[in-house]
């Protein structure tokens, strides 16, 4: 009887542990440590609540019907493994868990000595209480964070409290990386997202009105800048939903040039935020017109008063006529980077006008040849100067990109150093702000260049589009291109693609 009784529990416990691997892969999890960790908690909680012998003896057929229908339910019908964090948060559940697993462990123990189930802890509690899941080891939270499957679950576990939300937005990939922000398409009139750790889709249905109609430039701050064909341009939080009013464009108009469709009145917003600033405090710079000048303003909540740019657009003093292609705040100062290759610095709060000073000639063309884009971008510790190389090609009317190069800026030397890698790197470039990430804190591919089609100059017939095509990675080892599959962008003739950083609370 005894032996009957033991293959009796053997069979139980491997057709529970089938059940629970069962729903388990159903989910879509990989055969991997933490699934099998999974599967054994599903087994331990069916054991717990599908065996008679060991429930309530007071709890009714009907009771207990309830029981194994919620227990099973809801790892099979739920939408992700969030299922688990709220499980293991909710105190009146664990109340509930824990002096019933104290029975199991005590019956299971007293059945046979030979049995192969055996107590491998003792829960020593007077009173059921609840873990502090608010004391869970930052690295914790972030291997939760980045092994959810969804942006959805990430703003979930992100708002389970102040902790959390901090460390799973300072370090975590869903923070970190941005979206491709698509173009306004002639299908739906839905703002349309592709977010890089998923490769998912998202649609933003109550933002129609704030981005549809309008050329758009992204930024790692959570913030878009926008410009609509009567030339009001806006900051909206892509989260949020909230708007600054930028100035009004009429001095920008003014000095663009005659001709210039509204669309191709801005080459490049670039925004730049006050890291010491609590309020949204930011300096908004923009490369305008046929000579690619540069202004700047300063706006939000607690801008600086009394200085150039509160209100306004500024216009920087450009004696030699510098084509400027980009723009790049490091350790305070503001560079600019011209068409070819000349680094500048900007003093903008000259006591008359903003002054530009050249701080590093340009390079030969024997050295880059001739490149087709020109992106500058800062990290924690360096300045970065990246080329961007095309071919057009004429069957298919466009151009393609082909290669990038990347120099860093000594400034000991006042020279440019090409670098071979970007380490746990990523480079993000393209329409609006260049910006690098690391990924040495996170599970994600480093050592390579995002980019986005922003060749504006090739689109020769007017409300005719052009753009969208060439979006890509490239790999700094390999040199290898792959396009990003985000799928058809049908899209209007006055938007491109572009990188924004969702930020959640800030």
């Amino acid at each position: 009887m005894r032996s009957a009784s033991s293959l009796l529990d053997i069979f139980k416990i491997c057709v529970c542990f089938q059940v629970a691997l069962f729903i388990t892969l159903i989910r879509g999890y990989v055969i991997s440590s933490s699934s099998f960790r999974l599967t054994l908690f599903v087994t331990l909680l069916i054991l717990t609540f599908l065996s008679p012998a060991h429930a309530e003896k007071d709890m009714s057929s009907f009771e207990f019907f309830l029981t194994i229908l919620t227990s099973a339910s809801s790892f099979v019908i739920s939408e992700s493994p969030l299922i688990l964090v709220l499980i293991l948060t909710d105190p009146s559940l664990i109340s509930t868990i824990q002096p019933r697993l104290q029975r199991f462990i005590a019956n299971r123990s007293s059945i046979s000595s030979t049995s192969l189930v055996r107590p491998i802890f003792v829960l020593e509690s007077n009173e059921p209480q609840a873990p502090s899941w608010s004391e869970i080891s930052t690295d914790m939270i972030c291997e939760i964070g980045n092994r959810l499957p969804t942006f959805t679950d990430f703003k979930a576990i992100s708002a389970v409290c102040s902790r959390w939300r901090s460390a799973c937005l300072e370090t975590t990939r869903w923070s970190l990386f941005p979206w491709l922000m698509l173009s306004d398409s002639l299908d739906t009139d839905l703002p349309c997202f592709f977010n890089l750790c998923d490769y998912r889709r998202y649609h933003f249905y109550g933002k129609r009105l704030l981005f549809r109609g309008k050329r758009c430039w992204g930024s790692q701050h959570g913030w878009v800048v926008t410009l609509g064909p009567d030339y009001v341009s806006q900051l909206v939080h892509l989260m949020k939903g909230k708007q600054i009013n930028l100035p009004p464009l009429d001095k920008i108009r003014r000095l663009a040039g005659i001709g210039l469709e509204w669309f191709h009145l801005v080459h490049k917003f670039i925004l730049f935020k006050d890291p010491s600033h609590e309020l949204s405090n930011f300096l908004v710079i923009a490369i305008f017109g046929s000579m690619n000048r540069l202004a700047f303003s300063r706006v939000g909540e607690g801008a600086a008063l009394n200085r150039r740019g509160q209100g306004e657009w500024a216009i920087v003093t450009n004696s030699n006529n510098l084509r400027f292609k980009d723009v790049a705040r490091f350790k305070d100062q503001i560079y600019g980077l011209c068409d070819n290759g000349m680094l500048v610095h900007f003093e903008l709060d000259a006591p008359l006008s903003a002054e530009v000073q050249v701080i590093a000639s340009p390079p030969s063309k024997e050295d880059v040849g001739t490149p087709q884009k020109l992106y500058l971008m800062e990290t924690l510790k360096n300045l970065y100067r990246v080329f961007r190389y095309e071919i057009y090609i004429p069957s298919k009317i466009r151009h393609e990109t082909i290669y990038f190069l990347v120099y860093k800026f000594d400034f000991g030397a006042k020279a440019w150093e090409e670098v071979r890698g970007l380490e746990d790197q990523v480079f993000f470039v393209g329409d609006g702000n260049s910006w690098c990430i690391p990924t040495s804190t996170i599970n994600s591919r480093s050592n390579c260049i995002y980019f986005t089609d922003d060749n504006w100059d090739s689109q020769r017939y007017p409300g005719v589009a052009y753009g969208g095509h060439d979006v890509g990675v490239f790999d700094m080892a390999t040199g290898v291109i792959q396009p990003l599959p985000f799928g058809n962008d049908n899209r209007l003739f006055y938007s491109r693609p572009g990188w924004v950083t969702p930020r959640l609370y800030t």
